[in-house]
């Protein structure tokens, strides 16, 4: 094996950099505080690869130039973190006896093979990898940066529950902080860094699970023994406001946080399981409260339609979708449109989830009676211009919100219906009278989010007949292509980040007299096209089109009518 030489050294041997590069970068280095790779590549002597061939050649080792995107959950956890965070390695195959791992860093490989050795009984294969293919890998498989205290000494948790203990640590503000609060912050800021809209922690017979639902698929991150599981959840109680005594009740809390220069809100729901409480948060951006409608994805055509409808003096706008498909962030970017110091703009929500300036913001409490028919009674005596409800859950409901829009004021609320047409028999089944739904009812928009194509690596692809027929309805003289994932480690299985799709329907005369005679949702479906409404599925096509989305995405979660 080749004497150890540092880095710089080999980069000039290899001629990479000459020595008067070299004794620059190292005073800039010792001034910096920086590593000398480092300096070498931000000030662009060299890249990242170059130093991994460097290295490679040096130490005859293999380079990789990519890592796959989808490691098996067991060749991941075959290492201890601390093992890997130590060391800078990242475990991506197992055959037989050997396990393959990849690093950035040679200094004392030797001495990682032997642990690895003795650790797993595995003979390990070491490769060079770039640090930047290094640090985005790392940063997916294991959800936060190197070093963050995911990987901490379960040994020295507590291990009955013992919520004393904890209320002590956390007064105290020792200055090394216990290992559940470790846990528990690098668990939120994980979820941070990689993007997540929900973190799941789940207790079951032998382990907790980690998941974070990432563009809306839930990804496991990392496990953590049961016995140690009361500790975390008396942290994120703490945190929360919550009652750490209460562990038979579900409970509901939230707590705020700044990470990198960005608050978060948190919304935290508790359930008693049978092996202990499962904790859900949700993670809720500040600066997403300012969201407007160009921001959300909205086709052109689609666009031009909601404007449309949200400048109407009064009526009632509802959003429809399934839990979870952004209806929610619609609306407060529709508010963010028409908001203006002279209108009286007041929401009922529950909970409030985006704080939005400028709009006065009430709180469901139905342990208080304080509910949305409540609140809907006291509203009208506030001299509104404008009313968001934030759910249309009952008859009463649903009554006064459709009277609201009847007075003057404009009327925004969501529904749980499969599609726009359908929430007009959903207000029928409700027990409302279908001419008070003409009358006040002026449009409706259905709402699914769709993962998007990572630019760097997605693929052109044969479309199949399905979408080759709708595209050609849609625009007879347009190329069609299509794209699929690919596979980078930039990108979560070849998506990066969500978008939504829609259908905007805009309730016309040939609507409401439908709406009158009691006509099937097949019949509303088919006179909102004829009046110009473009299905979900449409709109998931133009999405294909201009390669934002693939066709499975579309077809996950909407099909064609």
């Amino acid at each position: 094996m080749a004497t150890y030489k540092r880095i710089g050294e080999i980069l000039v041997s290899k001629g990479y950099i000459t020595p008067q590069i070299l004794k620059r970068a190292l005073e800039i280095s010792k001034r910096n505080g920086k590593p000398i790779g480092r300096v070498l590549v931000e000030n662009n002597f060299v890249t990242w690869d170059d130093i991994a061939e460097a290295l490679a050649t040096q130490y005859g080792l293999p380079k990789l130039n990519e890592l796959p995107s989808n490691i098996p959950y067991e060749v991941v956890n075959a290492i201890p973190k601390n093992l890997t965070s130590a060391y800078r390695l990242i475990p991506y195959k197992k055959e037989g006896n050997t396990l393959y791992v990849a690093t950035d860093n040679v200094i004392n490989y030797t001495q990682v093979v032997r642990e690895i050795r003795f650790i797993t009984g595995l003979n390990a294969k070491v490769a060079i990898v770039p640090t930047d293919l290094f640090d985005v890998v790392y940063q997916n498989m294991y959800g936060s940066q190197i070093d963050t205290g995911l990987t901490v000494d379960f040994e020295d948790m507590p291990q009955e529950e013992n919520d004393e203990i904890i209320e002590e640590e956390e007064e105290e503000e020792n200055e090394e902080e216990a290992p559940a609060v470790r846990l528990v912050r690098a668990i939120i800021e994980g979820g941070i860094v990689q993007g997540a809209s929900d973190i799941h922690i789940e207790p079951s017979r032998m382990l907790v699970t980690v998941r974070y639902r990432i563009d809306g698929i839930l990804k496991k991150i990392t496990t953590y023994p049961l016995k140690t599981h009361s500790s975390v959840v008396s942290r994120i109680k703490i945190m929360s406001g919550l009652d750490i005594s209460e562990k038979r009740l579900p409970q509901d809390g939230k707590y705020f946080m700044n990470f990198q220069n960005e608050q978060y809100d948190f919304r935290v729901s508790t359930m008693p399981t049978v092996y202990g409480e499962k904790i859900v948060m949700r993670i809720l951006k500040v600066s997403a409260s300012e969201q407007r409608i160009s921001d959300l994805g909205f086709s052109e055509y689609n666009t031009k339609r909601f404007m449309e409808l949200i400048n109407y003096p009064y009526g009632i706008i509802l959003l429809t979708g399934p839990t979870g498909s952004g209806k929610s962030t619609t609306l407060v970017a529709a508010i963010n449109e028409i908001k203006d110091v002279t209108k009286n703009i007041i929401t009922v929500e529950d909970p409030v989830e985006y704080n939005i300036d400028g709009v006065n913001q009430c709180q469901v409490n139905a342990e208080i009676g304080l509910t949305y028919a409540r609140f809907l009674r006291a509203i009208l005596r506030q001299d509104p211009n404008i009313i968001m409800i934030g759910e249309i859950r009952d008859r009463e409901t649903a009554q006064l919100a459709m009277e609201a829009s009847m007075t003057g004021h404009l009327v925004f609320s969501t529904l749980h219906t499969n599609d726009a047409p359908s929430a007009i028999s959903r207000l029928v089944n409700l027990g409302l009278d279908p001419h008070m739904i003409g009358v006040s009812l002026i449009g409706v928009v259905g709402q699914r989010l769709v993962r998007k194509l990572c630019d760097e690596c997605k693929i052109e692809v044969q479309p199949p007949k399905e979408v080759v027929e709708v595209a050609k309805k849609m625009h007879p003289e347009l190329e069609i292509k299509m794209y699929a994932p690919g596979k980078c480690p930039t990108c979560q299985d070849g998506y990066r980040g969500r978008t939504a799709i829609n259908e905007v329907m805009i309730v016309t005369p040939g609507i409401r007299n439908l709406l009158y005679r009691g006509a099937s949702d097949t019949e509303l479906r088919e006179e909102a096209r004829r009046s110009g409404m473009r299905t979900m599925f449409e709109d998931g096509i133009e999405k294909i089109l201009k390669g934002i989305t693939s066709y499975e995405e579309v077809t996950r979660v909407v099909r064609n009518e």
